[in-house]
């Protein structure tokens, strides 16, 4: 069996492994490049973070690409089949984190009953993080005070419509402690890339577009949104993270 496997961590980071050596657990988001099958499989464990998603899917599209290979998405929390459990015992199952493996042996393919999706209740923020977006809000009517580098990198080949939203982030005071990860604009999510996103005045990160994103609801548990507006409209959203 040739195939090629590789790990996406919490972080969003790729890193290849040897089959031998892989260990499966709920919190495992696995790509297996199944070059036997022609298939790029995409296994997400019941405990991965959105992050890990958001990142194997701009991953798996690009290896489709590539080996211009099917994509099969294996979601553990939404029941997999006889086949799935078959390709994952390969590589030894799925593993509890104490060690025990997961009983998988069943004849018929074991497929979640249908279900609601519930969308978590919308959790006030905390007095510091509304006044936040209160004086934001404020300043982006106004004309910016901040000077931006036109020349930056963070503008080179933008449409007109998302250079605005990121000059306007790059005006903006950085919370502190934080770093921004992903924004929103308009019907697109971008990620930012670049070494330091704790301070986009700046200008020195970079804008990727997501351009395959994995259906459902994903709470963004681990982030605080900053909302972007100007004239009476809502520019885009900040997705930042205390670290």
């Amino acid at each position: 069996m040739l195939v090629e496997c590789y790990l996406v961590d919490e972080e969003g980071e790729e890193n290849k492994v040897e089959p031998s050596e892989l260990k499966i657990t709920h919190k495992t988001l696995l790509i297996i490049v199944h070059h036997d099958d022609r298939y790029i499989y995409v296994f997400k464990g019941a405990n991965v973070s959105i992050v890990q998603k958001f990142a194997s899917a701009r991953r798996a599209s690009s290896m489709r690409l590539q080996y211009a290979y099917k994509i099969r998405h294996i979601e553990e929390a939404e029941g997999m089949t006889e086949g799935d459990l078959e390709l994952l015992a390969h590589f030894g199952g799925i593993i509890e984190d104490a060690g025990a493996p997961v009983k998988t042996a069943k004849k018929e393919a074991v497929l979640a009953k249908p279900k609601t999706l519930k969308i978590p209740p919308v959790k006030p923020l905390p007095t510091k993080k509304t006044t936040t977006i209160a004086k934001i809000t404020t300043t982006i009517t106004k004309k910016p005070s901040a000077k931006i580098d036109t020349k930056a990198k963070a503008l080179e080949d933008l449409p007109p419509k998302l250079s605005k939203v990121v000059k306007t982030m790059m005006s903006l005071e950085p919370p502190e402690g934080s770093s921004c990860d992903y924004i929103l604009a308009g019907t697109k999510l971008y990620i930012i890339l670049g070494e330091n996103k704790t301070d986009l005045r700046k200008g020195n990160f970079k804008l990727e577009e997501i351009s395959t994103l994995p259906e459902g609801v994903f709470p963004a548990e681990n982030y605080y949104p900053r909302i972007l507006v100007a004239n009476q409209k809502v520019l885009g959203v900040e997705l930042w993270a205390r670290r």
